[in-house]
């Protein structure tokens, strides 16, 4: 008798678990949209830079394999002389991402991109860590 009871209980337990999984999922971002938001705050950077930053290059890549909720993007800046040396005169790096679908930073239902500085080092003025559009 203990036994079926533990037994019943176990499936039911289980059924429970089941039927009640509370998950977290998040929007899927597009790369070439995260790779656009990351060019767009690289130019500004080096619009900003007053003519110190003449270049800039940027290579984006999902952060995680097969899963597309972050782009991870390295950012280089060159100025003109340091261009000539084939030299990066400033390096950062800057994660994309969209909130949860349950809330999360970015709130119920929004599309949302959002970005933060991965690197310690950052080459313009601001540090990111907000909405981008």
């Amino acid at each position: 008798m203990k036994r079926r009871s533990l037994a019943i209980m176990l499936v039911i337990l289980t059924g429970a678990s089941l039927v009640f999984t509370w998950t977290t999922s998040a929007h899927n971002i597009d790369l070439k949209k995260a790779r656009e938001v990351a060019r767009e705050y690289a130019r500004s950077v080096r619009d900003e830079s007053g003519g110190k930053y003449a270049h800039y290059s940027t290579n984006c890549v999902r952060a995680f394999p097969n899963h597309n909720h972050y782009v991870r993007c390295s950012i280089d800046y060159q100025s003109a002389s340091d261009a000539e040396k084939g030299v990066y005169t400033c390096r950062e790096s800057i994660e994309v991402y969209m909130g949860s679908h349950e809330g999360g930073i970015s709130g119920v239902g929004s599309w949302e991109l959002w970005a933060k500085h991965t690197s310690s080092n950052q080459c313009g003025s601001r540090r990111l860590n907000n909405r981008m559009t």
